[in-house]
């Protein structure tokens, strides 16, 4: 018995494409953890996502309805009750993390990136020490009191997290900013406060 199939249908391929194209913005985030974006910007991401998923699964069940677009119905490779679960739920949630991840992270860095201004910010930051449960991740780090953002955290070595007293100092934050965030670009302190 094999589980591969010889030729796809485009409802398939359709439903692959739009799922690879959210990905992109995961991947991306994944591996990029500089960027604070305002928190507007995150609470409007939301709504964003929850229309884009309305938008997207109102399209799909009339075209569904219709018989244009039935990804599942000729697929063997799920059980009826999956395919329900799948078309009803977990589609659907599984696409509004993705709009979510593209619309409050990615494309608000990406404007940044290239429409962002180069500007100087005042934080106060506490070092901080985690254990990491993978050998690539981020050990040793820098806690900001003034903002605390999902996948944002600056990373630093060891030698500089034992340089570092235990106290909070104060940085400067060398940032590239715009009205959806800023990337942090570099930090300096003043050598006087350790």
């Amino acid at each position: 018995m094999t589980i591969t199939r010889k030729n796809y249908s485009l409802d398939h391929i359709i439903l692959g494409l739009v799922t690879a194209v959210s990905s992109i913005g995961l991947i991306f985030s994944s591996f990029s953890h500089d960027f604070v974006v305002d928190p507007v910007v995150s609470e409007w991401s939301v709504y964003i996502s929850l229309g884009l998923i309305l938008v997207f699964c109102a399209i799909y069940w009339i075209l569904y309805v219709k018989g244009i677009f039935c990804s599942f119905r000729e697929s063997s490779l799920f059980p009826k009750g999956l395919k329900g679960f799948a078309l009803l739920l977990g589609i659907p949630v599984f696409l509004f993390w993705l709009f979510w991840v593209n619309s409050a992270f990615f494309v608000p860095k990406l404007f940044t990136e290239i429409f962002g201004e180069d500007a100087t910010l005042i934080a106060e930051v506490k070092k901080q020490s985690r254990a990491s449960r993978r050998g690539w991740g981020c050990r040793h780090r820098l806690e900001f009191d003034t903002f605390s953002r999902r996948l944002f955290f600056y990373c630093i070595s060891e030698r500089t997290y034992n340089f570092l007293p235990d106290r909070e100092i104060e940085v400067e934050l060398l940032v590239k900013q715009s009205e959806l965030g800023y990337v942090i670009k570099d930090l300096t302190w003043n050598k006087d406060q350790l």
